[in-house]
């Protein structure tokens, strides 16, 4: 019952094409249905084979004088209602979709499937293609994705614990600044809209904070109109000097004139860029009438500016410690006297007292606030503590210590989340686009890198040039040297044609079994050529030992290649990808081993 060219009129579907848009319309010689990579088949009236090409019979593992003969049911689950399937395909003509076909051997192999009826009397085509080892891969991509989730959902908890830490912490330290006398402010450095403002704006300037949060002008409309001009030249010094310490005048919301002093900094990323303008604003009014009784309130308001306390501590030049507030956040290595002067190498380990008294040394020599960080073990447990020092006289000051320690376990939590990610997306990525045989691009890569050039080249009127490439006797070299020598072959060819082939912006991918593409970005037809060659001189300069070839003892390759500048009219490559693939099949039609540059576009 084997089917000849006679039988099919000498026409049959071709099986060119990928996925769901195998072509059920096109016409082919048949010997191109012998010689055609997918599987067809041709089946009579009652569900009977005629024909198979050995694509076929190699996919269904069977010899095709074993596989004419046989039902397309044998091939299907046992509860598939295969009468009324068949029946519905020939009222209908056509039919497309994906199948899972049982082999004699207990094999199960998924298949994308399209199929035309009546393409001659009596006689209906199948085109199958193997799918399984796509779904096998999207099944593992598909379980990895899930497992990703799930790690994510659980990074994203974390997350939410230590937030949640973080603003529990930002709550205390807004009760601080509220309970402040000071105005803490703090401003956008371009636009000088208000980002923060605590609660003593109401008492100092009779305004309440939302009042300056939304009308970034109020601040200069109450400064005194003799003061006006300094302020604005203050804030632009500050690009330069980082910080600006100024007295002048404003007006309360009941016109009473009051003296403030209105210290700020420009607060900078790590690359320099601008972020906030942080400062104060105190009432200076008595100050100003008693300027020497209100010093050290002054240096107090001061160190209240450069950092908020969890605890404080007072110290003279010899590193006794004259006086110490806890807000009870800070746990203490030892028991503090402060009344009896107590050294900090009685409250401390020797190695953080020396390091401190290092920094004291510093900011009362050069009058300047200091800042460190370090750890310390207490009660078994390690600690990171950020330490502050600030000068409040000549023989004086302030040391603020903050508890950093969930800060610095968020950091490192976050940091190793964001470097797992970074190593799962980047093999999720590196599944997707590179063909796992070959280990260089493939089809769905190509496809996408086509699509972007087609319409880089159609934008900026450029050429594009396509080049198919497909090893001459591959099947013969494939079934007397083994599957294994064949994968070898494919994997040394993928490898020589991306040697060739080093320009950034070319790109080598495997299209489909022994088939390759070449997709050469702003390259003329003569350069395309160019590359042919180069290809051509590699295999010669590399021989591969190829006996059951009919047109050398080497290996050899056939090539199709297209030069193209698409016009702002057309929107597609895939007329691009045809011609190509029909000069391939000329060239092949001419005897193999050589190139055929496909028609010009009309």
């Amino acid at each position: 019952m084997e089917a000849s060219p006679s039988d099919l009129g000498g026409n049959i579907a071709s099986a060119n094409g990928a996925g769901a848009n195998l072509p059920l319309d096109a016409a082919l010689p048949w010997s191109i249905f012998e010689a055609a990579l997918d599987a067809m088949l041709i089946v009579n009236d009652a569900g009977y084979y005629v024909a198979a090409n050995p694509a076929a019979c190699a996919l269904l593992e069977l010899p095709q004088a074993d596989l004419i003969g046989r039902r397309v049911a044998d091939f299907l689950s046992l509860d598939t209602d295969f009468e009324t399937v068949w029946q519905d395909f020939l009222a209908a003509g056509q039919m497309r979709g994906e199948q899972q076909l049982q082999l004699d051997n207990g094999t199960v192999k998924t298949v994308e499937f399209a199929a035309t009826a009546h393409v001659q009397p009596n006689r209906h085509l199948s085109i199958l293609r193997d799918i399984s080892d796509r779904k096998r891969f999207e099944a593992e991509r598909d379980a990895l994705s899930r497992q990703l989730e799930q790690w994510v959902i659980s990074s994203s908890e974390k997350i939410e614990i230590t937030q949640a830490e973080l603003r529990s912490q930002q709550q205390r330290i807004d009760s601080i600044l509220n309970s402040l006398e000071c105005v803490v402010w703090s401003v956008d450095p371009l636009t000088l809209e208000t980002i923060y403002v605590n609660a003593a704006a109401t008492a100092l300037y009779g305004h309440p904070p939302e009042a300056f949060l939304a009308d970034a002008d109020l601040w200069f409309n109450c400064i005194h109109p003799d003061d006006y001009p300094l302020l604005l030249a203050d804030i632009e010094a500050l690009s330069y000097q980082g910080k600006i310490d100024r007295e002048y005048r404003i007006f309360r919301a009941d016109g009473t004139l009051c003296w403030v002093r209105g210290q700020a900094r420009l607060v900078r990323d790590d690359v320099g860029t601008p972020l906030r303008i942080d400062g104060t604003t105190l009432d200076i009014s008595d100050r100003k009438r008693a300027e020497f009784a209100l010093k050290d309130h002054q240096a107090t308001q001061q160190a209240l500016l450069e950092a908020i306390p969890d605890l404080m501590m007072r110290i003279d030049e010899n590193g006794n410690i004259l006086d110490l507030i806890s807000g009870g956040e800070i746990v203490l290595y030892g028991p503090i006297v402060p009344e009896r002067g107590q050294s900090l190498y009685v409250s401390f380990p020797k190695e953080l007292a020396d390091q401190r008294m290092h920094y004291i040394r510093i900011a009362l020599s050069t009058g300047t606030r200091q800042r460190y960080e370090h750890t310390i073990e207490i009660n078994g447990e390690l600690r990171h503590e950020e330490s502050r020092v600030v000068p409040i006289s000549q023989n004086e000051v302030l040391v603020i210590v903050r508890d950093i320690t969930e800060r610095k376990r968020a950091e490192v939590t976050q940091a190793d989340l964001n470097q797992k990610l970074k190593l799962v997306n980047a093999e999720l990525n590196r599944l997707a686009t590179v063909d796992g045989l070959t280990e260089i691009a493939n089809r769905r890569s190509f496809d996408q890198a086509l699509d972007l050039e087609w319409q880089r080249a159609r934008r900026q009127q450029k050429y594009l040039s396509l080049i198919l490439c497909d090893i001459d006797y591959f099947k013969p070299y494939n079934d007397n040297y083994g599957h294994l020598a064949g994968d070898d072959c494919l994997r040394r060819v993928a490898q020589m044609l991306s040697t060739v082939v080093k320009r950034p912006g070319d790109l080598v991918a495997r299209y489909g079994g022994e088939e390759f593409v070449l997709l050469l970005p702003d390259t003329t037809l003569d350069g395309s050529i160019e590359i042919v060659e180069k290809v051509q001189a590699a295999i010669a300069q590399c021989p591969l030992p190829h006996d059951y070839s009919e047109v050398s003892s080497n290996l050899t390759l056939s090539f199709g290649l297209v030069c193209h500048c698409p016009s702002v009219k057309e929107h597609s490559p895939r007329e691009l990808i045809h011609r190509a693939d029909l000069a391939l099949y000329e060239a092949k039609a001419q005897g193999r081993n050589r190139y055929v540059v496909g028609d010009s576009f009309t």
